[in-house]
């Protein structure tokens, strides 16, 4: 770990202590870890860093604002490898804009991400999966983290397979809502991360979470770098949530409901899949009926 990181870190840490809420402390050695891993990866070093990006938080629209979207988009990498995404402790938040999160969940850009718990553990075989329409059903008509049921009753089962076979599990879920709902942006927040919590206690079984909180592209908007299908959030696991190991990209697959057929909602799962380069299932094969 560089010295500037180490102070970062010492400093992040100093604070938390000050203000007496051990709680809200991010899971210090883990992150830490997981940074010194992915630093000693890069044998670059600063070099690297310097070429790779630095994607902004999207603020409220300003003057200029348009300018710095633009900037945020991730430019094409190459499949296995993807654009470097920068990423230090400094970065991380404890509130989405003006929206509170549960201790166990931080913000990174327009990610929010659930920290890491015990029994989840770094591997080189990813099994990720979308969440509404997927893991579990759900509907835009309804708000609350207990508006949710289980997509396929097959999937604790299959799930706590896959971990027992050395898989992490990681979901990757859109919600512009979050974004988009100004004046009850709390309440999208409670919404998402409570049916998400909800979940993975439901199918007692560790999973990595990341929510791409980002609008797609729209007049004067251009997509989120981290909003599937955009790739963001798959490269910001693989470079910085998986301890420096290398994805083995022919045992790792995704799972998701958008799959442009005739009736889906969309295309965003399958092409998302695509531009990562990983093997896609829908739900109703994977989990069957």
């Amino acid at each position: 770990m560089q010295d500037h990181d180490r102070d970062k870190l010492h400093k992040l840490v100093e604070n938390h202590k000050s203000d007496g809420k051990a709680a809200d402390v991010l899971n210090e050695s883990n992150l830490k870890r997981e940074m010194a891993h992915s630093m000693d990866d890069s044998n670059e070093g600063a070099e690297k860093d310097l070429e790779g990006i630095k994607i902004h938080c999207m603020g409220e629209f300003e003057e200029g604002a348009e300018k710095n979207l633009e900037e945020a988009k991730l430019p094409a990498g190459n499949k296995m490898i993807g654009p470097s995404i920068s990423f230090s402790l400094s970065d991380i938040k404890k509130e989405y804009k003006n929206a509170t999160l549960p201790a166990h969940w931080k913000v990174f850009d327009t990610v929010i991400f659930r920290e890491k718990e015990d029994g989840l553990h770094a591997s080189s075989k990813i099994a990720a999966f979308d969440f509404d329409g997927c893991l579990a059903n759900t509907s835009m008509k309804r708000v609350g983290a207990d508006q949710w049921s289980l997509q396929h009753k097959s999937i604790p089962e299959k799930l706590q397979r896959l971990y027992d076979d050395g898989y992490k599990l990681v979901i990757f879920t859109n919600e512009s809502n979050i974004e988009r709902w100004k004046n009850k942006r709390q309440q999208a927040v409670d919404s998402k991360v409570g049916r998400l919590d909800n979940f993975i206690e439901c199918v007692k079984a560790p999973i990595q979470v990341f929510i791409a909180c980002g609008l797609g592209k729209g007049k004067g908007i251009p997509d989120d770098p981290y909003r599937k299908p955009n790739p963001g959030m798959w490269w910001l696991m693989a470079q910085h949530f998986n301890s420096g190991i290398k994805i083995d990209m022919d045992q790792s697959f995704y799972v998701g409901d958008a799959a442009g057929r005739e009736n889906d909602h969309s295309d965003a799962d399958i092409e998302f899949a695509k531009a990562i380069g990983l093997k896609f299932h829908v739900p109703e094969e994977y989990f069957g009926f």
